[in-house]
């Protein structure tokens, strides 16, 4: 089973969409840290969307490169 997830670019702004596998024993979209697909666009943030298995979004802060 895949995921949606938004790249952004570490100024904040859309950079792109991907399907990123949903790890194994995921709960919530925050398990996605786990996935093998799991990448940054220069340390920007990420955004899980809100889509099933899960009813709400993630978003993972953007990092110091």
């Amino acid at each position: 089973m895949k995921a949606t997830v938004i790249l952004f670019k570490p100024s904040g702004k859309y950079y792109t969409e991907e399907e990123w596998e949903i790890p194994a024993g995921a709960i919530g979209p925050y398990d996605m840290k786990d996935s093998p697909d799991f990448r940054r666009i220069s340390g920007g943030a990420v955004l899980v969307d809100t889509q099933e298995p899960w009813g709400f979004p993630h978003l993972f802060p953007g990092v110091s490169a």
